[in-house]
Order: structure tokens, then sequence, then C-alpha cells
């Protein structure tokens, strides 16, 4: 068959076809081959380690006794019989799924205890003291590809650390890495940092300085190795095979005391004291290892790995000395891209690298990237930046550049120069569409229009309004359009769903070990998936004050951590807050011709009165919305028929409506307490059922005017044709 094997396959197939020859079988059978099996040492020893190799022995050979034989005077043809070619199949398909490169023995008598009505599964399973993972787990002592090639060393599963550049910086974490590896008990190192801090940097200057022979005395002579997980989880398919693995990897770096292991990715190694298989994981295998004081390692991890593995194995860290890793300021990012990666980012793509832009990279990379660290995320951002220089055949890369790349990588809206023209007359364009709301609008725009120049802090959100007035006046409405008009997600939170002291974990995460931990916060979920929005709170003095001390922290710092501990950045986040707290009370202050700077101080009063002053300090702006007027209400129920009449030209249908039923209309439609949903009501309910009738029912096949008149009745419609 053509099919990939190991050598010690191919001489159990030559003795089988020797077995087959002396009884003069005309077919191949499984038995046969696991009777050819039998005639290697390492097999038997194996089996008998397990079972009873004798008694399987003479089981199969009295099958094979058994079966029609080929007369002599006849030419003898053997042929893989339909079993054992469903044999090699399903041994070939084990072998692709454990990425080996040939069929090994364990892979074939693998698919033995899976061939239906097969003698030699029957006489196997029959000869076995033990389970048959067990057995199989025995088999891979004497795993061919190790003898084909010679190589039985633990060092296979580890690679060679990559040295070279600059390193700068860093130079008390290294001593102190040093100064642990020099240490008889717990001379382990557990780094942790950030997402792209520099951990693995760190480790491959460390495996620098130690070629070079520049660490203490004690230290000369040892290497760093790494420890490749892939390697070491692939092909290990039957259960404790990773346990025999790890088991030869830490026995050998135990007798190799030149040798410093070091692992990458904590997260591979697991944290739970038993897999679902029941299998250990790797981690826990390690621990007897790493307190024995007969090796030293080197892990590096993140705040959420660790966190997770201490909530899931208390003390599986203890044989550690924790190391923990801070991202590097904007001047360090700049002195370790200037002097290592732009040389190899202008060397690829082709291009020019100015120390301009490569500032540039770092301030946008810092305001916009946020689920990663300097100096990485300003790395892949100028990496991205070169990549578009290619397509677009330039030779220098510039900000232009930069900020498309920014735009692909954030997925979101960035300031480019085009979004930037269009807030050009932003406030004009809101006021068009909020009426009565002049002075709302412009404290809005303004602090949103200073974010976009960059003259407002960069660690705070683009604004943290609080929406003041009256139900129905446009604070909702506004917020919308605030949306629209920067091209950016609107996500409302209506916050009387938020009254109870348990709101909070609703909104960022359940804690560990209570219903919904897995399944994170609304509030944080949407922001991390969307970090370029407008944030709508509704009526935020229904909230529990529990959220108030959340929202004291997005709006001092514009970052919280969710039940995960993963940090969620607001800083491009515009967060709308509406009340109408004080509404009621501003009536009473309503006097005068000074009516509305009365009611506009007595809602800021009662502002005051319901919130904590810490929590009104760190607002961008206190917004008062002003009071319906009879001006005010007719505005919005022109722009409401505009809107219906918009809506009647799909059906051929033009609103006439008279002096007198438009001023009934606004009559009825004003109501300062309500609002603008009134005036809303009233066409629903007056105007919109005499037109439903019409278009329905009436018979006015090429459309018609409909002419809206007032009665004492109320409203009444006559049809023209057309």
């Amino acid at each position: 068959m053509p099919i990939n094997q190991t050598a010690n396959v191919t001489t159990a197939l030559v003795e089988a076809y020797g077995i087959a020859t002396e009884k003069r079988n005309e077919f191949l059978t499984p038995e046969h081959l696991l009777a050819g099996f039998l005639r290697d040492s390492d097999f038997w020893e194996a089996l008998s380690g397990c079972g009873r190799a004798e008694e399987l022995e003479n089981n199969l050979y009295e099958y094979i006794n058994g079966l029609d034989r080929i007369p002599e005077d006849q030419e003898l043809s053997i042929e893989f019989s339909v079993q054992l070619q469903e044999l090699f199949e399903k041994a070939a398909q084990a072998a692709s799924s454990a990425m080996a490169q040939n069929v090994q023995t364990h892979h074939l008598i693998f698919s033995v205890f899976h061939l239906e009505d097969s003698y030699a599964r029957f006489h196997l399973e029959s000869c076995l003291d033990c389970s048959i993972p067990d057995f199989l787990n025995s088999l891979l002592a004497y795993s061919e590809d190790e003898a084909s090639s010679g190589i039985r060393s633990w060092r296979k599963y580890f690679r060679e650390i990559e040295t070279g550049g600059d390193f700068i910086g860093r130079k008390d974490e290294l001593d102190q890495i040093f100064r642990t590896l020099c240490r008889y008990r717990k001379a382990n190192v557990l780094i942790v940092g950030d997402r792209g801090v520099g951990k693995t940097a760190l480790v491959a200057e460390a495996a620098r300085l130690l070629e070079t022979q520049n660490v203490p005395e004690r230290l000369r002579g040892m290497s760093i190795l790494e420890l490749d997980t892939s390697l070491l989880l692939g092909g290990a398919q039957y259960r404790g095979d990773l346990e025999m693995r790890v088991k030869e990897i830490m026995e050998g770096a135990a007798d190799d005391a030149d040798t410093i292991v070091y692992i990458d990715d904590l997260r591979s190694l697991g944290g739970n004291s038993r897999n679902d298989d029941g299998s250990k994981d790797i981690l826990t295998l390690l621990i007897p290892y790493l307190k024995s004081n007969k090796i030293k390692c080197i892990i590096s991890a993140t705040y959420e790995d660790i966190k997770k593995i201490d909530n899931l194995n208390p003390g599986a860290l203890s044989p550690f000395n924790r190391i923990d890793l801070k991202e590097p300021d904007a001047e360090e990012a700049f002195e370790i891209i200037s002097r290592n990666s732009i040389k190899q980012l202008s060397a690829c793509h082709s291009a020019d690298y100015t120390h301009h832009i490569c500032r540039y990279a770092i301030e946008k990379s810092i305001r916009h990237i946020s689920d990663r660290c300097l100096p990485e995320k300003a790395i892949d951002l100028l990496d991205q930046a070169g990549a578009y220089c290619e397509t677009v055949k330039l030779k220098e890369v510039d900000e232009s550049c930069v900020l498309t790349a920014l735009k692909d990588i954030c997925r979101d809206n960035i300031s480019t120069a085009a979004q930037t023209e269009n807030l050009n007359g932003l406030e004009d364009r809101i006021k068009e569409r909020i009426y009565g709301q002049d002075e709302a609008v412009r404290k809005v725009t303004e602090s949103v229009l200073m974010s976009k120049a960059g003259l407002c802090d960069t660690d705070k959100s683009i604004g943290n309004f609080l929406f003041v007035g009256p139900t129905g006046v446009g604070k909702t409405e506004l917020s919308k359009i605030l949306a629209q008009e920067l091209g950016v997600p609107l996500h409302r939170f209506d916050m009387s769903e938020y009254s109870e002291k348990h709101s909070v974990a609703k909104l960022i995460g359940s804690p560990a070990g209570y219903v919904g931990y897995d399944d994170g916060g609304i509030l944080t979920d949407t922001v991390r998936k969307n970090p370029y929005c407008v944030l709508l709170l509704d009526e935020i003095e229904k909230a529990h004050e529990d959220i108030y001390n959340l929202l004291l922290q997005v709006m001092d710092y514009a970052v919280i951590s969710d039940n995960k501990g993963r940090k969620v950045d607001f800083r491009n986040v515009v967060l709308i807050m509406t009340s109408n707290a004080g509404a009621r009370y501003a009536h009473k202050a309503t006097v005068g011709f000074e009516s509305r700077v009365n009611a506009g101080k007595a809602m800021a009063k009662e502002v005051k009165n319901i919130f904590a002053p810490e929590f009104i300090n760190r607002l961008s702006a206190t917004v008062v919305f002003n009071d319906m007027d009879l001006k005010m209400a007719g505005l919005i129920l022109d722009d409401k028929i505009r809107k219906l009449q918009s809506r009647l030209t799909g059906r051929n249908v033009t609103l006439d409506i008279t002096p007198e039923a438009y001023q009934k209309l606004l009559q009825e439609g004003f109501s300062p307490e309500y609002g603008a949903r009134e005036i809303e009501r009233v066409l629903n309910t007056r105007l919109n059922p005499l037109l439903m009738k019409e278009i329905l029912f009436g018979n006015h096949q090429s459309g018609f005017t409909a002419v809206i008149t007032a009665d004492t009745d109320g409203f009444s419609l006559t049809c023209q044709s057309e």
C-alpha cells in the first residue's frame, strides 16, 4: 500500500508476509500483522507488562492455522484483505490527526481496537490485564519516530531563542531575573505584564547575556531553551501521553544543569487540576519538579492569565519569583522603535520612516489602541502603514498612511482629514434638527470639537455631559443626532433597570463564582466591541448609587475593569447622561420675562441636591434644556408635518392643512409638561386615523389631496382628486 511507515511497521509487515507464506494463506489479515508485531522484542515487552503475550501468540496462531490454505501445486499470490486495508486507512488517519510523519506501531494497534468483527481485536483485548489506553501508552515508550531518527532526547520539544538588536532599559528587571536564577530554592521566574509590553524581548536579552557570559559566575555556561508547546501537545492523543512527555522533559532538564526552561505562554499550561478527560494539565505536572529545586524555569504571562490560574488552582505559582513588567512610556517606546524596529520595517517595505512619524504613530496608538501596550502596538501601526505605502507606491510613510493603517487596525472611525472637514458646521447642522435648545447644542458641540482638536486631556473621554430638563425637549434626540453626525453608533441604557445594588454586576460582569461570570458585563462588552460611540445613560437619577461610583472612574480616568480584570477604554466615547431632576420644581420658578433663567437655576439647584459634588465636578458640562414654549412647539410641529408629508408622497397623497387646523393642532399638542411627545401623540390620534381611512378604503386610484380642516368636534378631512 502507498503509505509512509516506520521501520518497525515495515518489519512487522515482512514478518506477517512470512507467516502467511508459510501457512499458504491467500489473504494477509490483521491477525497476521499482529502476529508479526509479536516477533518485535519491544512490542513483546510492552505487551508482557500489560497482559499475556504468550497467550495472545497461541490464540493468533490457532486462528491462522484454521484459515484456508492454497494447495502446494498452485501459485501463491498473497493480497491484503479488506479488513487489513481498513486497518491501515484508520492508522493513517490517526497518524495524520497526531501530526506524525509516519504510521507507527501504536497507530496500528490503536486502529485494531476500532475494527468491527475482528479476531485480532478480540484476542488482543482478551489478553490484556489493563485498560486499552494504558496499553497504548506503554507503546509510546518505543516510539518508532525516535528510533528511526536516532533522537530520543527531550530537547526535541525545544527551540532556540532568537537574540539580537539593541535592548533598551529594563536593567532592574534583568538583574532581578539573574538574582532569582542564582537562588537555591524557587529559582524560577514568572514575568507578568500586559500584551506587547516586551516580556519575550526581556527573556531574549537575558539569553543573549548568557551567551556572552555577561552574567554572574554561577550562571555562566547556561542557556535558555524555549519550550515549543505546539510540539509538546501535538500528537498527544492517548490518555497519559502528555504526562509521559512532561516527565521526559523535566527529567532531561534536571539532568542537564546548564539548561533553563522558558515557557512563553502560561495559558497553554492550563490551570485546572484535571482536564475533561481526566488527564492532568501541564502546570500541575510541572509543580513537583519546580519545587524539587532541580530545574530552573522562566514563564511569561499576562495579568489575566495569573488571575485565572489563581482562581482555579491556588498556590500553583508559589514556586515562582514574580517580576512585574510595566509598559514603557512614550519616550522609551520611541527609543526602542527608532533603534531596532525602524531598520527592519524600512528594509521590508522599501519606505523611509522619519523620527516625526515614529512619534506620531506612538501618539496615535496610545490614544486609539487599548488592547495592547507599547511598544508592540506602535510597531504594528508602523508596519501596517508601511504595507499601505507599498500598495500605493509611496517612498515615505506620512501621517495619512498612519491614519489609514490606524483605521484598518481599529476597524472604527478615526479622525482623518476628511472627517475633520465634516465637523465644520456641526453646530449649525444640529441646530437645524433640534429646536429651541441653541445653548445646549453649543455646549455639546464645543466640547466635542475641542477634544477632536486635541485641546482636552487625552486620558479622558471626549465629553461627559449631564442633560437636564423636562421630558420631550430633545435630550435623547440630541444624543441620536450627535451620533449620526460623528458617524458612530449610539448605545442607550435605561438606568431605571439598574436601581438595585446588584445592578453593577450586570454592567461590568458578575464576580468569579457567581452566575453569569462567563457572560461578561453589558456595558463593558458594548464599549469593548464599539470603542468609538455615543453612550447614552437615560434617567441616570434612577440608577443605584454604586453605579455613580463606577461612572466616577469612567469620567476621571476613562478606564474601568470588568469582572475578569480586562481594562475597557472609554477615551473615545461621548458619555451622555439624561435626567429629569428638578423639572417639576422648575415650573415654580417661572416668573416674568426671566422665566427661562429662573427655571434653569431651579433645575441646576435640584441637580446639586441629587448628585454628589464629586460627580458634578467631573462633568464636562451640565446642559440645561429649555422648557417647551409655543415657538418651539410650532417648529417641532412643522418638522413632524414635513416628515408625514414625505411618507404620504410615496402613496401619491398631498397633505393640505388649513391655518385653523394648524392652530388647533398646535394648541392641543403644546404641553410644557410632556414636550414634543404630546405633539406626536396628537398627530397619531387626531390626524392619522383620518388619513388611514381614506388611503385604505377611499376610491382614489390616481392619488388625492387631503385637506385637513378644523371644526367644533375636532378635525375633518375632504379629498380632492388629482
